[in-house]
C-alpha cells in the first residue's frame, strides 16, 4: 500500500542533498547546480523549491522562481547553463515585470505516474499567481524534459551552447496547463 504523498512544510540541507543524489541518477554532473547552492537559494528565496515526500523520504521537487531579466535573456539565447546559477540571479518577482525559470523537476522513477507531477507543479505556482509573471522557460537536458515541454505547450526557441534545448511559453497558458492537469 502506498503511503500518502505530501509536500514538505519545511527543507532541511539534508534534504537537498537527497535531492541532489535524485538528479544524479537522471542528469549529468554539469547540468546539476550543488545542493550547497540550491540550499542557498531556499535560504534566500523559499518558493525556490517545492518537495514531495513519502515517508519523510523526498521523491521528488520541482524549482521553479524568477530570475532576474537579464538572466532570462541569456537562458532565452541557450547562452546559460543554468548549473551555475547562483542565488544573486534569482529576482524576488515583486518588480514591474517577473520571468519565471523551470529549472528542474524530478519525480523518483517507482512514483511517476500517481499525481506527483501534477502536486509538485500546482503547489509550485501558487504563489505565483498574483505576481506580473510574463513567460516561463525551461533548459532541458534529457528527452523526458524536451517531452514535457512539447506536452505542456513549450515552444521551442533553441539549441543551447551547452547542447540542451531551451522551451518557451506564457506564464498565463502555463498555469492553464497545470490547472487542467488530473
Amino acid at each position: 500500500m502506498l503511503t500518502k504523498v505530501s509536500i514538505v512544510n519545511e527543507l532541511s540541507y539534508r534534504q537537498f542533498e537527497e535531492m541532489e543524489a535524485m538528479e544524479k541518477r537522471y542528469y549529468a554532473a554539469e547540468f546539476i547546480t550543488p545542493a550547497s547552492e540550491a540550499w542557498k537559494w531556499y535560504q534566500e528565496y523559499p518558493l525556490s523549491t517545492i518537495a514531495a515526500q513519502v515517508d519523510e523520504k523526498i521523491i521528488g521537487f520541482v524549482n521553479l522562481f524568477p530570475v532576474k531579466s537579464e538572466i532570462y535573456l541569456l537562458l532565452r539565447a541557450g547562452r546559460f547553463n543554468d548549473s551555475l546559477l547562483r542565488v544573486e540571479h534569482l529576482d524576488n518577482g515583486r518588480g514591474e515585470l517577473c520571468y519565471m525559470f523551470l529549472s528542474c523537476l524530478v519525480v523518483a522513477q517507482e512514483f511517476r505516474g500517481l499525481g506527483v507531477t501534477s502536486m509538485l507543479l500546482n503547489a509550485a505556482i501558487k504563489p505565483y499567481l498574483g505576481f506580473p509573471c510574463v513567460s516561463v522557460i525551461t533548459d532541458n537536458v534529457t528527452e523526458e524534459g524536451v517531452r514535457f515541454s512539447e506536452n505542456f505547450g513549450f515552444s521551442f526557441i533553441c539549441e543551447s551552447d551547452h547542447h540542451s534545448k531551451i522551451y518557451e511559453q506564457s506564464w498565463v497558458n502555463f498555469v492553464a496547463q497545470i490547472k487542467n492537469l488530473p
